[in-house]
């Protein structure tokens, strides 16, 4: 459906029409994004990892216990996040902001979507939270970017800090797999070598992509 919307529907609807203002709603969007991944991250970092919790190979905790189906219920919250964030592509279409749809912008939300949806439905908990507590607080940082950016048009050119957010989304791309090498490097890893697996696959290729357009907006910028 997404991507159906993306690539046929939308810029259908768009094509004779001018593009929308909606600079209000993408304020509250923004607003609503900051607030909804800073809950999450907070959350998800507070359930005990290194007291009650292992840092890495942490088993899903299948039985009744209050922890488990909290942490259960956050890997569905979490996963309804990635859903919200599909929003952001449709108001790159209502904008007309065709240039912002790239390969990898769609290849990224498409790919998360998909696997976050599977490990919240067959590995809800466990060793992944602390993964999906680490993109909740790159998100945070990136929406409040988003915000005083698309609020605050006078001030883009101003933050001199928007590269260093890519370098952050690096970063996690890079902790994201080296977090996940145990789960099937280590025997008696409690934490399925599939999700482990499909996790480092997923940000390795992410890590490549994002790699090659940090050095082609930022290094080769530079150096023309």
């Amino acid at each position: 459906m997404y991507l159906f919307v993306v690539k046929v529907a939308g810029p259908r609807f768009m094509k004779d029409r001018p593009a929308y203002n909606i600079d209000g709603i993408i304020a509250v969007y923004n607003i609503a994004q900051v607030t909804i991944c800073s809950y999450l991250f907070i959350t998800g970092v507070t359930f005990g990892w290194g007291t009650k919790l292992r840092f890495y190979c942490e088993p899903v905790d299948t039985s009744s216990k209050p922890l488990a189906i909290e942490m259960a219920r956050w890997s569905w919250m979490v996963y309804m996040t990635k859903i919200l964030d599909l929003l952001d592509t449709v108001f790159f279409i209502l904008r007309k902001k065709n240039s912002q749809i790239s390969f990898l912008h769609v290849f990224h939300h498409s790919l998360t979507l998909l696997i976050v949806g599977i490990l919240a439905r067959l590995t809800p908990g466990g060793h992944a939270v602390l993964d999906a507590a680490v993109n909740c607080f790159v998100h945070m940082v990136m929406y409040f970017y988003y915000f005083i950016t698309n609020t605050f048009p006078e001030y883009k050119k101003k933050i001199w800090w928007k590269k260093y957010i890519t370098q952050v989304q690096l970063v996690q791309f890079a902790f994201l797999v080296f977090h996940n090498l145990p789960t099937f490097i280590q025997r008696d890893c409690g934490f399925p070598a599939f999700a482990g697996g499909m996790i480092c696959l997923e940000n390795l290729f992410l890590f490549y992509l994002f790699s090659k357009f940090y050095v082609k907006t930022y290094w080769k910028t530079k150096e023309n």
